[in-house]
């Protein structure tokens, strides 16, 4: 009896071995099949970290070989810097290609090998633009350390200096003129500009006077303070370039409002029409109600109803709204073409297809300019910074611009159609940008 006790119990402690050991193994097996199933969301955040740090460091780098190609034109002429520009010419084709595979691992997450060698391209065109862009600068910096040339240098820096000076009271004038007839807001940088001028320009003047001769500082000081001086002269004159650029901007954004709103009165009478022969209550009210809030946007601009005879005078000035309050022509034309697309949005079932034809060419030249300012205001709210989503949005919108030019003449509605996508991608940027 002793005997098969024994046996008996060492079947059951065998039995309990093989279960423990079992259980064991089943609860390996399921880590390790878990830790495999997860390593592919890994790898695919790894991918998009590791392409999306590539991508900002290419496109930072050549933001920075702009701004260094055009000092170097500044400091020794175009000839000099042909070289400088053809190695900007192809890290920009490098750049461009950049985007287009972060687009693609945007597009196909789940493409784990296709994706890893998609990053590891975009890390080996960010290498190559940095290398052949440092190569020209440094060459460059070279040629600016040269002592010889520090004479010719500082003769040329006053010489800048007084034109600049010469464009700054003509820039404040116009600047000045701008806020009488816009809000501040709608100047963008501009709006300070010439003040930051000014205080570039006095530090630039200040520099240059340490390094005139007779200076007893070492010539490698002499050559770098020339440089700095260069540096603040350049920033003053790019400050005085965007009150120029702020002009030309709202002068189209009103001509652009002034003929949306001539577009309004035939779009507000051809709805009013279609109203009163609707086929039933609901389609009228629709249009009805559409036309109210085309009445509002118009009268938003300063002006009467859209089919009063003061819709196509009031456009001067202020560019609409009370003429005591200076307003935004890009928020007005904001305003008056969503207001102008539930009119279209109201009668495209009464429509033809040439009358949707011309409407699409008419509503283009304003949503082109709302798309190319909101584009400007995501540069400048990306700076020096920005996130790589950030700066993928901005690029999809100046290829969806790029391509509703190339529309317009044969396709005007899929030209509409793309800029208003780069208007609501420009508009992602600079969210995603500033947040």
């Amino acid at each position: 009896m002793e005997l098969i006790g024994g046996l008996v119990g060492g079947l059951i402690a065998a039995g309990g071995t093989v279960l423990v050991v079992t259980a064991a193994v089943l609860v390996g097996g399921i880590v390790v099949v878990s830790r495999r199933r997860a390593r592919p969301a890994q790898v695919s955040a790894s991918i998009r970290r590791r392409a999306g740090s590539a991508l900002v460091r290419a496109d930072d780098r050549l933001a920075e070989g702009e701004a260094d190609v055009e000092f170097a034109v500044a400091q020794f002429g175009e000839r000099a810097a042909q070289d400088y520009r053809g190695a900007l010419r192809r890290a920009q084709s490098d750049r461009d290609e950049i985007f287009r595979l972060h687009r693609m691992i945007d597009d196909e997450p789940d493409a784990g090998l296709a994706n890893r060698e998609r990053a590891d391209r975009i890390v080996m065109l960010a290498d190559r633009i940095e290398r052949a862009l440092d190569e020209q600068a440094r060459s460059f910096r070279e040629r600016r350390s040269l002592e010889s040339t520090a004479p010719e240098r500082l003769e040329r820096l006053r010489t800048r200096i007084a034109e600049a000076r010469g464009r700054l009271a003509a820039a404040t004038t116009q600047r000045d003129a701008l806020i009488e007839r816009h809000a501040r807001s709608a100047l963008g940088p501009a709006v300070d500009a010439p003040e930051r001028a000014a205080r570039a320009l006095d530090r630039a003047e200040a520099q240059a006077a340490d390094a005139a001769p007779g200076s007893t500082a070492a010539a490698s000081s002499v050559m770098a303070t020339i440089a700095d001086a260069e540096r603040l002269l350049y920033a003053a004159e790019e400050a005085l370039e965007q009150v120029d650029a702020a002009a030309a901007r709202l002068a189209d954004a009103v001509a652009a409002l002034q003929g949306l709103r001539d577009d309004a009165r035939a779009a507000r009478t051809e709805a009013l029409e279609a109203a009163a022969t609707a086929p039933d209550g609901e389609t009228g009210a629709a249009i009805t109600a559409a036309v109210a809030q085309l009445d509002a946007a118009v009268a938003a601009t300063g002006a009467g109803p859209a089919g009063g005879s003061s819709a196509s005078g009031a456009v001067a000035g202020s560019a609409g709204g009370d003429a005591d309050r200076p307003s935004d022509p890009l928020e007005l034309l904001d305003e008056l073409r969503e207001a102008m697309d539930a009119v279209e949005l109201a009668l495209a079932s009464s429509r033809t297809q040439a009358q949707r034809l011309a409407h699409a060419r008419e509503a283009y030249h304003a949503a082109r300019v709302q798309t190319e300012a909101q584009i400007l205001a995501a540069r400048d709210a990306l700076g020096s910074g920005g996130s790589a989503g950030a700066r993928a949005r901005l690029e999809e919108a100046v290829d969806e611009l790029r391509a509703s030019r190339s529309l317009l003449d044969t396709d005007p509605v899929g030209a509409l159609d793309a800029v208003r996508r780069a208007l609501t991608h420009a508009r992602d940027a600079e969210v995603l940008a500033r947040y």
